[in-house]
């Protein structure tokens, strides 16, 4: 009798192990799908057109100077006298309009350049209140420089109006809503200006794409009329890793930065891995990265820039693989209306630029958790009870059954170990 429920035991237990040979490949595969699924598409982004009282932020405008070789000759003149070597004009214009290549540099082994590129910006580069003049927001006037604040970008310092990084503080101060209506912003620029118009947390770089700038020359007016679509993020996306939903926050700062920027944004990223491909190969930024009074970055000198100048193709491929995400609180901004620049007359000594939004948006794009951490938990407890029967009361009821037969169980399983013991020897004396 007993030998006859042995084997019935082993039946089945040989049944169950056959069974569970059988469908752990099929189960570890469906596994990785869902695993895989749940990584891939746990964030949805959809369209919103159902208009709201929405605050539309306004969007970031920054003011560059552009190279003015006039400005050059007539500052040097007046700097260095009129009897000064012709060359160093060139070595002045690369160094305050450096765009990552100093070729007048070389040079520098001869005649004797300044070293004091602080010095240089300082005299050669417009100061905010010399650039930017008559400020109005919504109709109403306001101090240029109070807003439009100095950001150090690729192009050197700038001046930035509702900007993250300008304020260092993370909500913009120039919103729109049925109240205000659509902004408009009007100034005036006195010199050769590049018009960046991005979003509040981004800043101007050298080779964006989709980010709108434009070259305004003394005299002549500039109007850009655009629409917005912002971004909108439900709070627990921000629960989700940076891999599920593709995007980080203005707090998510990737490791090992350098702190230029106080907000983390796609732009910000890209400049920074750049600042770090010119501190590995050269161990120096440029001076328009590297400024005394906010970083301990080690600045170049012209040896250091012909270093930068050598390497700057390998750069320009290098940067385009830096490990930066896009930001998740980036809105869309597109042009309605651009003025033309041809045919403008240039016989005025100030430019008059116009930025506005053409009307408050009726749409926005909204980011959404499509799968949480429980979707997952509830497909694995699927597919589980489905080859195995199992389900959580079954667990625990199995736990309190070995607890109450524990005994019987180490008994069983040391019988069985030592028969197995005792009949592997007889094969063995059998040989």
């Amino acid at each position: 009798m007993n030998w006859t429920r042995n084997l019935l035991v082993a039946l089945k237990w040989s049944l169950y192990l056959g069974t569970f040979y059988k469908t752990i490949p099929f189960i570890g595969s469906v596994s990785k799908s869902l695993i895989e699924s749940y990584i891939s598409s746990s964030v949805s982004f959809n369209l919103d057109t159902i208009y709201l009282n929405w605050n539309t932020s306004f969007p970031a405008i920054t003011v560059c100077e552009l190279y003015n070789s006039e400005k050059i000759w007539d500052v040097s003149d007046a700097h260095f006298g009129q009897e000064h070597d012709f060359h160093i004009d060139d070595f002045i214009s690369e160094i305050a309009f450096f765009r990552g290549l100093c070729i007048s540099c070389d040079n520098c082994h001869e005649l004797h350049c300044p070293d004091n590129f602080t010095l240089l910006l300082d005299v050669f580069r417009s100061k905010c209140n010399e650039l930017i003049i008559k400020c109005r927001y919504l109709n109403t006037l306001f101090d240029c420089c109070d807003q439009f604040l100095p950001i150090l970008t690729e192009y050197g310092v700038c001046y930035s109006f509702n900007s993250h990084q300008a304020t260092k503080v993370a909500q913009v101060q120039y919103k729109n809503n049925r109240i205000t209506g659509a902004g408009h912003l009007k100034f005036h620029a006195t010199a050769d200006v590049q018009v960046n118009v991005h979003a509040p947390i981004d800043v101007p770089f050298q080779f964006s794409e989709g980010m709108i700038r434009e070259s305004v020359l003394l005299g002549n007016n500039k109007e850009l009329i655009l629409n917005v679509i912002e971004v909108y993020n439900h709070e627990n996306v921000e629960e989700l890793s940076n891999e599920q939903r593709r995007c980080r926050f203005s707090h998510e700062h990737v490791e090992q930065r350098i702190g230029i920027y106080e907000f983390y944004s796609y732009s910000g990223c890209i400049v920074e891995c750049t600042v770090a491909l010119h501190l590995l190969y050269c161990n120096c930024t440029s001076h328009f990265m590297a400024v005394p009074s906010q970083n301990s970055l080690p600045v170049c000198d012209f040896r250091g820039l012909i270093c930068l100048t050598h390497i700057h193709e390998k750069l320009m491929a290098e940067r385009k693989s830096c490990d930066c995400m896009s930001s998740c609180e980036e809105p869309e901004y597109n042009i309605i209306y651009n003025t033309p620049d041809d045919s403008q007359k240039v016989d005025k000594d100030i430019s008059d630029i116009h930025v506005a939004l053409v009307e408050l948006p009726t749409q926005r794009y909204v980011r959404r958790v499509a799968k949480t951490p429980l979707d997952l938990l509830i497909s694995f407890g699927g597919l589980i009870s489905l080859f195995f029967n199992v389900s959580a009361l079954r667990t625990v009821e199995t736990i309190f059954i070995f607890l109450e037969y524990r005994k019987k169980i180490f008994n069983w399983a040391n019988r069985f170990y030592i028969g197995t013991l005792k009949y592997l020897q007889i094969l063995i004396q059998l040989k």
